[in-house]
């Protein structure tokens, strides 16, 4: 992604010498930046802006050298092998953009021209995109595009943000579809392990069935008296009429010997 930058020569119009002093810090600014200084230029316009706040040339640049930061951070990031290290340059990088694009929206919004705005808003789209606001990029590259459709640049970027959209939106869709699939094989596998404490426990009630049939019914003390005391009163039962029938036996012997 190529970034615009506006770096303009101010001529030392004879308006005040505070006026003055603003354009040779954002000067300085620029001659840092071209050197590859980009702390150093920010410092630069940072004094030029405590001047004129609302000096775009300054706004703009200082966004263009926080972008130049995330740029050099990023591709230290890439060659370092401490994930710890990664991390921490990533971050940076991600934090200088968000700086930027502030510096490019505050341009947008004060820019008169169309000229101006498609540039901060060029620079915006790419700030946002390296930032992975995806979305907000493509707006402001649109933007740009709305106030100079001719701007191949800003097409171009454009197409690239998409693309990264679409993918993006590719890789949600199948983390969604594994993440059901998961959800389901965590719940078939719920089924089976509650099918097999089920026939685990039918079994064991089917072995307890069994082992009961088997084994003699063991009787309680209760019940062990009761039944002694029932088969004692049977035995008494029978003996009494055994008596009984053993005398109407021998008074029936009695009488036929009588004849």
């Amino acid at each position: 992604m190529r970034t615009k930058m506006v770096i303009v020569i101010s001529l030392l119009l004879p308006f005040s010498a505070w006026s003055q002093l603003e354009k040779i810090d954002t000067q300085k600014g620029n001659d840092d930046y071209r050197s590859g200084r980009y702390e150093k230029a920010i410092q630069d316009y940072t004094k030029a802006l405590e001047k004129d706040p609302e000096y775009m040339e300054a706004l703009f640049n200082t966004g263009n050298a926080l972008q130049e930061m995330s740029r050099r951070l990023s591709e230290q990031a890439q060659n370092v092998q401490s994930e710890e290290e990664k991390k921490k340059l990533m971050e940076g990088a991600k934090k200088a953009s968000q700086k930027a694009a502030s510096q490019f929206a505050s341009v947008a919004k004060m820019a008169k021209t169309k000229e101006e705005i498609n540039k901060a808003q060029y620079n915006l789209g790419n700030s946002r995109l390296m930032s992975g606001e995806i979305d907000a990029s493509i707006e402001a590259y649109k933007e740009a595009l709305r106030k100079v459709p001719t701007d191949d640049d800003a097409r171009y970027n454009l197409a690239y943000a998409q693309h990264l959209k679409k993918q993006q939106q590719q890789q949600q869709q199948q983390q969604k579809q594994d993440q059901n699939q998961d959800e389901q094989k965590e719940q078939e596998k719920k089924e089976q392990e509650q099918q097999e404490n089920q026939e685990k426990q039918n079994q064991q009630q089917q072995e307890e069935q069994q082992q009961q049939q088997q084994e003699p019914q063991q009787l309680s003390k209760e019940e062990a008296e009761q039944l002694l005391q029932a088969l004692m009163k049977q035995e008494k039962d029978l003996q009494e009429e055994l008596k009984k029938k053993k005398n109407k036996k021998a008074q029936r012997v009695r009488i036929e010997k009588d004849w």
